[in-house]
């Protein structure tokens, strides 16, 4: 039967179908002959094709977990629980801290955790021991009852943990009586909990660091706050170095543990002192200078993009340190912290708030007036700046304002005011920038400089969330003519 007659006895559907099969096998009469090597190898093997080939490269998303770092709970952990929840994995949650005294009667401190919003929360959670880098008695048995109470306090209150993580800075000259310790404590430790340890990146250079993975599960590097303070709080070069390092000698599954948080470096005439959680310029009395620092969320954003597409099986995830709570002072405010996470956006938004009392005043009737005239008095005008981005933003360098009828106003906080051509003018003082260096003091106390980058934006710089007052008018009106980026 020829094709003319085939297709006056087939209906439409089977036509189609009939010219797809032609068409597939025109094509495939057409396409070049397979490569000698990949026929002549296995003629009956399947080869995947190159797109199947490129989504088996692709690696999954690395989980992102935080730690809970608060000696004291309050509400304001409650609530960064359920507004953390869409944006992290796992909660890495401080249980016990132990600091070690000269007189050998070391202090513990277990947190008393609301176990009632943990167990609301569905997320893992593994309980960390703080154990001081100084810490001299790692093979005690007492060491090992202490956690084991603290543990079997959290099963009592129905608290489930998939783990416990152990964050001991140990000088990496006593690795030896660390594993022992490990090795000791992992023998007790139940089944089915894994046991983590945090690691310095000075480990990775002995020969002892190897020995101290065959007693752990899985391992967590700690490449935050590691160097000279003065030189940041993350290096992010150096970081990458370290992670390369660790991906070639890891025979365990690991984490990256990175800051979202702020330090401060106090000069004194001994030398510098770091204060983070815990107050120190009261107890020093020759302090000279103080220099903030803070990580960079950029900087940290791009790290953890470069982090996600790293080729190492073992990277499992990333661990942020630490959960941000409303009134932290030294610490990311969660909208930035889950932007870096997520490859958000970044951006500072600063804005100029003019907040008066409104007052108004009824003046009695006198023979020009008419009773209970309501007649607009000056007000007294504050001016605030606020932002409202998730990263430091630089402060305007000249705000302009109408005012009508003003009769006194004056500025503080780093700026001047002047009247010009009818407007109120509110003027970042140039003098301020040279006095942010700091004194030849400070810096003769080492003879390291303070970091430069930080030099010019301590007081120049506005972060998240933050407020400055600039001034004050007393007027009828004022509003914002006109604002200045320096």
């Amino acid at each position: 039967m020829g094709i003319g007659n085939l297709v006056k006895n087939i209906s439409l559907n089977q036509w189609l179908l009939f010219a797809l099969l032609s068409t597939t096998l025109f094509m495939s009469a057409c396409q070049p002959a397979s490569e000698p090597s990949k026929l002549t190898a296995n003629p009956n093997a399947s080869y995947p094709t190159k797109a199947v080939s490129e989504s088996a490269a692709i690696r999954a998303q690395l989980t992102q977990e935080v730690y809970i770092w608060q000696r004291q709970w309050r509400p304001a952990n409650q609530t960064a629980l359920v507004q953390s929840q869409g944006a992290f994995q796992g909660l890495r949650i401080l249980a016990l801290q132990a600091h070690p005294k000269p007189n050998g009667a070391d202090i513990w401190f277990e947190v008393a955790v609301n176990h009632a919003w943990l167990q609301a929360d569905p997320r893992p959670k593994v309980a960390v021991i703080r154990l001081d880098g100084q810490f001299a008695h790692l093979n005690d048995e007492q060491v090992i009852n202490k956690i084991s109470q603290v543990l079997a306090n959290w099963q009592a209150k129905g608290t489930h943990i998939a783990g416990v993580e152990i964050d001991h800075d140990s000088a990496s000259s006593k690795l030896p009586v660390y594993r022992d310790f490990l090795k000791k404590f992992k023998a007790q430790l139940p089944a089915d909990l894994k046991l983590s340890i945090t690691a310095l990146p000075a480990w990775l250079n002995s020969a002892d660091f190897p020995a101290l993975l065959t007693n752990i599960d899985e391992l967590v590097l700690q490449i935050h706050s590691v160097s000279d303070p003065r030189l940041g709080l993350f290096d992010a070069a150096q970081g990458w170095q370290w992670v390369q390092q660790l991906s070639k000698i890891s025979t365990v599954p690991y984490l990256i543990a990175l800051p979202a948080y702020g330090s401060a470096v106090i000069s004194t005439a001994s030398g510098y002192k770091v204060e983070s959680e815990t107050p120190l310029r009261g107890q020093l009395n020759d302090t000279h200078a103080v220099q903030e620092l803070m990580a960079d969320p950029q900087v940290l954003q791009t790290f953890v993009q470069k982090l996600q597409s790293h080729a190492d099986g073992k990277l499992k995830g990333i661990i942020w340190f630490r959960l941000p709570l409303e009134g932290d002072k030294r610490v990311w405010p969660l909208n930035t912290l889950i932007a870096v996470a997520q490859q958000g956006e970044l951006a500072a938004k600063i804005e100029l708030v003019i907040s008066s009392d409104n007052d108004t005043q009824t003046i009695l009737a006198t023979e020009n007036k008419t009773k209970n005239q309501e007649i607009l008095k000056p007000q007294l005008f504050q001016l605030s700046l606020i932002n409202r981005g998730n990263i430091a933003g630089e402060i305007p360098a000249t705000l302009s304002l109408a005012g009508h009828a003003c009769s006194g106003y004056d500025a503080q906080n780093g700026y001047r005011v002047i009247q010009k051509n009818g407007l109120l003018i509110w003027q970042w003082r140039a003098e301020n920038i040279a006095a942010l260096a700091p004194t030849d003091t400070a810096q003769s106390a080492t003879n390291m400089p303070m970091p430069q980058a930080n030099k010019q934006t301590q007081k120049h710089m506005l972060n998240p969330g933050g407020q400055k007052v600039i001034g004050w008018a007393r007027c009828e009106s004022l509003y914002l003519q006109g604002i200045y980026a320096p």
